[in-house]
C-alpha cells in the first residue's frame, strides 16, 4: 500500500466515522454533542455533570442542558451518587445503550476481526503505527484550541 493509499484510508475511516456518527444520533433522535455525552456514558459508565463537561469540554452550564435534553429523550436518568450525597450521578438508559451497541457491535466485531488475523509482528506495526497517527491528532486538536 502506497502513502496516498494509506492517506485516502485514514481519511475515508474519519469520513465514514462522522456518517455513522450522524446516522445514529438521526435514529436516536439527538443533536451531535448530545450523542458524544451518550456515547461517554456508555464508554465510561455513570459520570456526574461535572466529569461529562469536562470529557465534553464544555461549561457545566452547558452539561447541564445537554443531560437534561437527554432526559427528556428518555436516554439518561439522574440518580444520586452512593457515597456522595451532594452529588448527582448521569446514567445511560439501558435501552439506549442496548440500541448503540446493536448498531456498534459489527463495527467493533469486524476491527477485532481484522486484528485476530495479523501476525504478532503486524500487529506491533499496526499498534506503533495507530500511536503516532493519534499524537499528530492529538497535537493538532491542543493546536487548533
Amino acid at each position: 500500500m502506497t502513502n496516498v493509499a494509506i492517506m485516502e484510508s485514514l481519511q475515508l475511516i474519519g469520513l465514514l466515522t462522522r456518517q455513522i456518527e450522524q446516522q445514529l444520533a438521526v435514529v436516536l433522535g439527538i443533536n451531535s454533542t448530545d450523542l458524544s455525552a451518550l456515547e461517554h456514558l456508555v464508554t465510561d459508565g455513570p459520570l456526574t455533570a461535572r466529569e461529562l463537561a469536562d470529557r465534553l469540554q464544555v461549561s457545566t452550564a452547558a452539561s447541564t442542558h445537554i443531560v437534561d435534553r437527554l432526559e427528556r429523550a428518555g436516554h439518561v436518568a439522574r440518580q444520586p451518587h452512593a457515597t456522595d450525597r451532594r452529588k448527582v450521578l448521569v446514567v445511560a438508559a439501558e435501552a439506549s445503550r442496548e440500541r448503540i451497541l446493536t448498531y456498534i457491535a459489527p463495527i467493533l466485531a469486524g476491527a477485532d476481526a481484522s486484528i485476530s488475523r495479523l501476525s504478532a509482528t503486524e500487529r506491533g506495526v499496526v499498534e506503533k503505527f495507530l500511536s503516532d497517527v493519534v499524537n499528530t491528532y492529538t497535537e493538532a486538536a491542543e493546536t487548533i484550541r
